[in-house]
């Protein structure tokens, strides 16, 4: 298996960035690398499931594998990989608070490359993942009401 990460420095604090990148908190970005996410269930527990429609390519489906809400960080696993050219997908967030104004948002992932190289995968991954996290700084220095969410609640 191959590994990525993606650590960034965000000039909010950590309760902030932790609101937009949280279980159900990634659908106040959609619109960016997001079109629309489906949640089943309301509220995060371990075995809880998204469906990702990516501004391309088929839909992924991901479910929960760990959550502490208190140190701000989640594992998750993706379960239908959709047109990726990977398997065995898991990722991490997670969120450490740097001071009372700032905070570091690490996102990780470990993969096995299928029909490209695990370095063309991390390159293409960490882009998305970039990108991700400037649509979070954007949203939060923008401070009005975010977007609805897309898609449905409920198991």
């Amino acid at each position: 298996m191959a590994v990525v990460t993606v650590a960034e420095r965000i000039a909010f604090p950590a309760d902030a960035v932790w609101e937009h990148i949280n279980w159900h908190g990634v659908a106040k970005l959609t619109g960016g690398l997001f079109k629309k996410i489906d949640f089943f269930g309301d509220t995060p527990k371990v075995g809880i499931t998204k469906r990702l429609h990516l501004a391309e390519g088929l839909p992924l489906l991901e479910r929960l594998e760990a959550l502490n809400e208190e140190d701000r960080t989640y594992n998750y696993q993706v379960i239908d990989m959709g047109s990726l050219p990977i398997t065995d997908y898991r990722g991490c967030v997670s969120v450490t608070p740097a001071g009372p104004d700032a905070c570091y948002l690490k996102i990780a992932c470990e993969y096995t490359p299928v029909t490209v190289s695990a370095e063309e995968w991390a390159t293409t991954w960490s882009a998305m993942e970039s990108g991700l996290i400037e649509e979070i700084r954007m949203a939060i220095a923008r401070g009005g009401p975010a977007p609805s969410m897309s898609g449905e609640q409920g198991a």
